[in-house]
């Protein structure tokens, strides 16, 4: 079975051959679990800038044809995102604080340049690895994380650009 998506970048198709054994595992994935409205409303109300707004807006957009399905790859991922970050704050959190600390030694003039590129994603991994252990301790982001990867492991398959 062949799946199709575009590349947002170039503008090409890109095919994926996927093996027939995968259609029911991808008819689960083409389920819509949460509403448009509800997951817009809910995206609305976070207390996100515009343009962050407007980003998972477009990523929201992101699709693939599958035979005669279409897998909303982009809604799936927000939706995960989401969850994670509401049910498991403390791992949130601790991201966005490494990411705060990294970008703002990254601002310092004339060593920031040199410093940021290694203290940001040192920063944003120790906070995320503080808030993973303290969300992790029944074991439930861990689980819940291997539960999204595994929900797109059906469309593994061998990349080619068609256009």
């Amino acid at each position: 079975m062949k799946a199709f998506t575009e590349d947002p970048n170039t503008g090409k198709t890109i095919q994926v051959e996927i093996p027939d054994e995968n259609l029911e595992a991808l008819q689960v994935l083409a389920q819509d679990r949460v509403s448009d409205s509800k997951l817009q409303s809910y995206i609305d109300n976070l207390d996100l800038p515009a343009d962050a707004k407007a980003l998972i807006a477009s990523i929201l957009k992101t699709a693939v044809r599958v035979g005669e399905m279409v897998i909303r790859i982009g809604k799936k991922i927000v939706e995960i995102v989401l969850m994670i970050a509401s049910k498991f704050p403390n791992a949130t959190f601790g991201l966005v604080l490494g990411l705060i600390v990294g970008a703002l030694v990254a601002s310092i003039p004339l060593i920031g340049g040199l410093l940021g590129a290694f203290v940001l994603p040192i920063a944003a991994a120790f906070g995320l690895a503080t808030g993973y252990v303290d969300d992790v301790r029944d074991q439930s982001l861990a689980k819940k994380v291997a539960e999204a990867s595994a929900m797109f492991q059906p469309l593994k398959g061998g990349a080619n650009v068609v256009s």
